[in-house]
């Protein structure tokens, strides 16, 4: 129980380090908890978690680690988009997947940003502020960050039913 009630005080730490509102912070914290993208909205802001992972393999060893990165975006704004990919995707919202379109690569920018890298070989968690406050994303991480930045502007998920595709 001391473990988890010290994690939970470092959790609310990385607010007041960085002098953000608790809330804020809240999808930054939902990434570290449950994994992948999420976004959060009030009154006073908008931001949104972007996920990045990253293998690290020993062929001599056969042993490895993944680092993850979460970028917390204060107020993000979409740059450019490029690109369309199609994938199924599962939002909380849906009952089921949908076959949904997005871009390829997104740029963005925010006001602020923090970045978190997760070292689970080493059992660290460090928080830094970000000094560069443009990014640049592809992949299912750019489909990721398009998909939270929906949710911001309040727009429902929207696709295809999986069961319109054809079983061959």
């Amino acid at each position: 129980m001391r473990e988890v009630l010290a994690y939970l005080a470092a959790e609310r730490d990385i607010a007041a380090r960085f002098g953000l509102p608790a809330e804020t912070i809240l999808p930054l914290l939902f990434s570290l908890r449950f994994g992948g993208a999420w976004s959060y909205a009030t009154e006073g802001g908008r931001s949104v978690s972007v996920v990045r992972k990253r293998t690290l393999w020993d062929e001599r060893t056969k042993t490895g680690v993944t680092l993850e990165e979460v970028t917390l975006l204060l107020n993000p704004t979409v740059l450019s988009e490029e690109g369309a990919v199609s994938r199924l995707e599962k939002c909380g919202n849906e009952a089921e997947r949908l076959i949904v379109t997005r871009p390829f690569r997104i740029r963005v920018r925010a006001d602020r940003a923090v970045r978190v890298r997760v070292d689970p070989e080493r059992s660290e968690i460090a928080a830094e502020e970000v000094t560069g406050l443009e990014f640049a994303y592809e992949g299912s991480t750019a489909f990721n960050v398009a998909h939270e930045l929906e949710h911001l502007e309040k727009k429902g998920i929207s696709g295809r039913r999986l069961w319109e595709m054809k079983v061959v």
